[in-house]
């Protein structure tokens, strides 16, 4: 597969399900080779779980990176990419592009896996770049284009992409990874957090920015704040922030039961530790903090956009609030907070549903079963990951 970063630089939710997905398919005894960006202290190869991981020259700057890595790229496909039959892009974006020309050039079968829908998705995101109309043109040549929503193929069906090229495989979580913690984990990652018996314990994780909504739960936790200024309630923001830091800033300034502990290496802690899961985010592909933790026995508040309307079962395994609504939000976080049983209930009903529709080994099957009708036999697969 060919990623901007693959472990240990993986960052984001598109390259850890790419990992995901390159480990357990070189498991099942697929030849599985990775090319990605070389960042600073990494090894040009090496093998990692069963999968060939070559890292080709980039500088990791803003202006430098696409300019540096995208040629490195296209070199190695040109050299090497005829050892694989399939060829698989996780997000739409240049690499894909790349890609998609060079797999047509090498007699390649060439997938492109969309990671986000609506306005700050794939698709939009090409119609604000520079050469975005190139990798579109190049998408409809895609032998499948994978969807993780409906709002995402209803993108993918209006930029010309034929029905029977769109595939829906949703994202996958690690069902034996993430589980309900035992009481004893539960207390010690309350513990190092100094959080109490009777506190109770919102968590967001993920990236600090517009679109992920953080501006929009600062202001709902300011709200509870406001509204119950005695009650034993925190908010932990876990993640790290792109640019100034404005928003972690304004958090620790305006908020007075809210912890920012920064990206973290391992979110398990945090869910075993946690009473429930926040996601506002504007627009979303399909989340993987969400599914970890409904793995994870937690019930989930988050916006009804994108895939998190699919992930989530409304009134079920969680709460759905319209995008943008911080009031809403904060009257929703409320009522969980306030409700113990129900937590217990929605968290329940959360790893049910993901043990019989997000399994990882259930995508996993989902996907060699399409190498296979693209004619990827069983020891010959690979994948660009942007």
């Amino acid at each position: 597969m060919v990623t901007y970063q693959y472990t240990p630089a993986a960052d984001g939710g598109a390259a850890r399900q790419a990992q995901s997905l390159a480990e357990r398919l070189a498991a099942r005894g697929r030849r599985i080779g990775v090319v990605t960006a070389r960042y600073p202290g990494t090894n040009r190869f090496e093998r990692v779980a069963g999968v060939d991981v070559h890292r080709v020259w980039a500088i990791p700057r803003p202006g430098l990176f696409s300019a540096t890595f995208l040629p490195s790229l296209a070199r190695f496909l040109l050299l090497h990419g005829s050892r694989y039959d399939i060829w698989h892009a996780h997000q739409a974006f240049y690499n894909a592009g790349v890609a998609l020309t060079l797999a047509r050039f090498r007699g390649r079968r060439c997938i492109v896996k969309n990671a986000a829908s609506g306005p700050y998705g794939d698709l939009a995101r090409l119609g604000r770049i520079r050469f975005g109309g190139w990798v579109r043109k190049t998408l409809l040549g895609a032998d499948a284009v994978i969807s993780l929503n409906t709002e995402m193929t209803d993108e993918l069906l209006a930029a010309g992409i034929p029905t029977a090229r769109i595939r829906r495989i949703p994202n996958g979580v690690d069902c034996e990874r993430f589980s309900s913690p035992s009481p004893r984990q539960r207390e010690l990652a309350r513990s190092k957090l100094g959080i109490g018996s009777d506190g109770v314990l919102v968590l967001y994780a993920g990236r600090l920015g517009v679109d992920t909504g953080t501006a929009v739960i600062l202001d709902a936790w300011r709200e509870i704040e406001q509204r119950f200024p005695t009650e034993p309630w925190t908010l932990i923001v876990a993640g790290d922030e792109i640019g100034n830091g404005a928003h972690r800033a304004r958090g620790e300034r305006e908020l007075l039961r809210a912890r920012f502990v920064g990206k973290v290496a391992d979110v398990r802690p945090l869910l075993r530790a946690a009473d429930l899961l926040v996601r506002p985010s504007l627009t979303e592909g399909m989340s993987n903090v969400v599914l970890e933790a409904m793995a994870s026995g937690l019930p989930v508040v988050a916006t009804r956009t994108g895939g998190l309307k699919e992930q989530i079962d409304e009134e079920v395994t969680g709460i759905l609030v319209p995008p943008g609504d911080s009031h809403a939000l904060a009257d929703a976080l409320v009522r969980l907070l306030c409700d113990q049983p129900c937590r217990v209930s929605m968290g329940a009903a959360g790893r049910a549903r993901v043990e019989k529709m997000y399994h990882l080994d259930s995508v996993v099957d989902a996907y060699e079963d399409l190498y296979d009708r693209l004619g990827g036999g069983h020891h010959a697969a690979a994948g660009t990951d942007g």
